[in-house]
């Protein structure tokens, strides 16, 4: 959703004088759009939090959602928890806007962007939510294949994992991917 946001600018000259030509200058020229993001909604914090910014090819989409609740872990016993964020406000959304609206409490959170929809394996991206944690600024993401959420998410929200582990382990692979360990 767009918000069209009008400014009213009142002066009075009287109280205030003449406004001088620098401060004029200032005024922008035009009103910005600004787009205001649909809530993420309410989840359980176990669940790992997927948001999907990319809209087009639904096909891929669809298999990528089926390969996120795909039962996980050595033989497949624990069951996929995941609040996945299907939402076109959530189109083309930046990292920084994702982060203001997760919840407190968060640890990492998914997104399937453009790059995800087009990479081979489905690569998504995990972003560092945890503010308690020491990440260089621009090197707080890494990707990860749909199948390797359930474990990033559970060893993230135990706080068993560092972020900076992942990224590690990511730097490491060819493909710069961290893949499910089952």
């Amino acid at each position: 959703m767009d918000l069209h946001v009008l400014v009213d600018l009142q002066y009075d000259p009287a109280e205030s004088g003449p406004v001088p030509r620098e401060a004029l200058q200032r005024i922008p020229s035009r009103i910005e759009r600004v787009t205001v993001r649909p809530s993420i909604g309410d989840r359980k914090l176990d669940a790992a939090l997927v948001v999907r910014t990319d809209y087009g090819h639904e096909p891929i989409w669809r298999a990528i959602v089926t390969e996120l609740r795909q039962p996980w872990g050595e033989d497949g016993e624990r069951e996929a928890l995941v609040h996945i964020v299907d939402d076109p406000g959530w189109s083309d959304a930046t990292v920084e806007e994702i982060r203001a609206a997760a919840q407190a409490g968060e640890r990492t959170v998914f997104l399937v962007d453009s790059t995800a929809i087009h990479h081979s394996h489905f690569a998504m991206l995990a972003v560092d939510l945890d503010t308690t944690e020491e990440t260089i600024p621009g090197q707080d993401t890494f990707r990860l294949e749909p199948a390797a959420v359930q474990e990033v998410h559970m060893q993230r929200f135990i706080d068993n994992v560092s972020f900076t582990d992942y990224i590690d382990q990511a730097a490491r692979d060819p493909d710069n991917i961290v893949w499910s360990p089952y």
